[in-house]
């Protein structure tokens, strides 16, 4: 072994086994006279105890012995979250700062995380992960991209979707720049091989042959700004930029409704990613700097940010902006109202957008859009327990389901804002009470402050 390698090898070693101090053991744990919010129906339960062992919810009644007793009177217990399309910093960047991003999830109530852009050290840390020998939510993993520099054929993008598949990744990431052929390749080598792919809808691929395939999710609401400018409009069939921006004074709501028809059709999920695109194209950049959690961000990357910001908004105006994010908050309230699924995913940590924080605002955007709080929760719990079929750990309260938990101090279906109000998180039985997830953020601060 090469003396670089043992150096990663021991560093991230010794990081795993400190950061591991810092939760209980998988134990026995005692919610006591708790409620309970059930997503589903948007209701809360009357106050009782819910007691958890071996990572799993038990009968109600149960009153193991030697249990971790939690007093949660006046409290309230919600599944975990996921977040449909979160990033894990590479390997690259050392240990640590992979680690601090996956606290910053689990601080925020995020038991699970769809990693948008894998690599092969992520299958490892789904491994880690998945065996509790770090802080951190259940990781599904996409492997590395497919665009056009990734491919260079039809047969190359087989031939890549087969490795992936072989090397044991999730899911296929769609990029920008795919051309047909090259998605007709992917599409139909991944559903002969029954793998998952998901992400962009490419500029010459186009939404129809993305509604008329299997993949799994469109994220970021790619491809229905190009759908949604008339054909005789000037603007159509124009470069689109980010997100189809330039297009936006070309975009004709009237045409919303039938999109979000098709879509539901399709089954075919969105993973709107909202807060991201609401924070460069309207935000007060001011108030965003300020946040409290952005004291988990070095400085160097707050630099980068509003450099990203300040190219961004180069090219368009406020009223621009301001209509954009009206365009996307209609279609995401159309397509929950047609049926269509939606899942919650903030894309963290893209620029402004600080892991776990940015899901809550996420979860406010959905709200903004026509969503109750109980059917904005759905997209982070219930919905993906219906996209996954795994109805005992995404979005269950009930026994025998695995322990991804949350405990509020207040009810998050009174207002969406509440699910910030976050008292403790319990990942797969382990139990991190609120003094323990300010200890390790804290650290996290002081990392990035550069003081450790």
């Amino acid at each position: 072994m090469k003396m670089k390698s043992f150096h990663l090898l021991f560093t991230s070693l010794a990081l795993i086994s400190q950061l591991a101090a810092h939760a209980e053991t998988r134990s026995t744990v005692i919610f006591e006279q708790v409620r309970l919010v059930d997503v589903a129906s948007g209701q809360v339960s009357a106050p009782a105890d819910l007691a958890v062992a071996s990572g799993r919810i038990l009968p109600a009644g149960s009153e193991p012995a030697d249990a971790i007793r939690v007093s949660a009177a006046g409290k309230y217990l919600m599944p975990g979250l996921a977040e449909m399309h979160a990033h894990v910093p590479p390997e690259r960047v050392g240990a640590q700062q992979i680690h601090d991003t996956l606290v910053l999830y689990l601080a925020h109530g995020i038991t699970t995380i769809r990693g948008m852009l894998g690599e092969p050290s992520h299958l490892v840390l789904r491994q880690r992960l998945a065996a509790g020998e770090l802080p951190g939510p259940r990781l599904i993993t996409s492997g590395p991209s497919f665009n056009n520099r990734t491919i260079a054929s039809p047969a190359a993008a087989a031939e890549r979707a087969r490795s992936q598949a072989e090397a044991g990744y999730d899911l296929l990431k769609l990029h920008p720049g795919l051309w047909p052929d090259a998605f007709a390749a992917i599409a139909e080598t991944a559903d002969a091989l029954g793998m998952a792919y998901s992400g962009h809808v490419s500029v010459a691929v186009g939404l129809d042959r993305v509604l008329a395939s299997r993949q799994g999710s469109i994220d970021h609401l790619d491809g229905y700004g190009q759908q949604l400018v008339p054909p005789d409009h000037p603007l159509h069939g124009t470069y689109p930029g980010l997100f189809a921006i330039n297009l936006v004074e070309g975009m004709d709501p009237d045409l919303i409704p039938e999109l979000a028809r098709r879509t539901a059709e399709s089954g075919i999920a969105n993973v709107p990613t909202q807060s991201l695109i609401e924070n460069w194209a309207i935000g007060d950049l001011d108030a965003l700097m300020a946040r409290p959690a952005m004291r988990w961000i070095p400085e160097a990357t707050q630099a980068q940010w509003l450099e990203g910001i300040d190219r961004i908004r180069a090219g368009t105006s406020p009223e621009q902006g301001e209509r954009f994010v009206e365009i996307r908050r209609a279609l995401i309230g159309a397509l929950h109202e047609a049926g269509a699924v939606l899942l919650l995913g903030a894309d963290a940590p893209q620029i402004l957008n600080i892991p776990g924080d940015a899901i809550h605002h996420e979860l406010e955007t959905y709200v903004a859009s026509g969503l109750s709080p109980a059917e904005a929760l759905a997209t982070g719990t219930v919905n993906v327990a219906r996209y996954f079929d795994q109805s005992d750990r995404y979005a269950c309260l009930q026994s025998g389901c695995i322990a991804d938990l949350v405990l509020l101090d207040a009810n998050p279906l009174d207002d969406i804002r509440n699910s910030r109000e976050i008292e403790g998180v319990m990942r797969a039985g382990r139990w991190f009470d609120r003094q323990t997830l300010d200890r390790m953020l804290e650290e996290v601060a002081a990392r990035a402050a550069g003081k450790s």
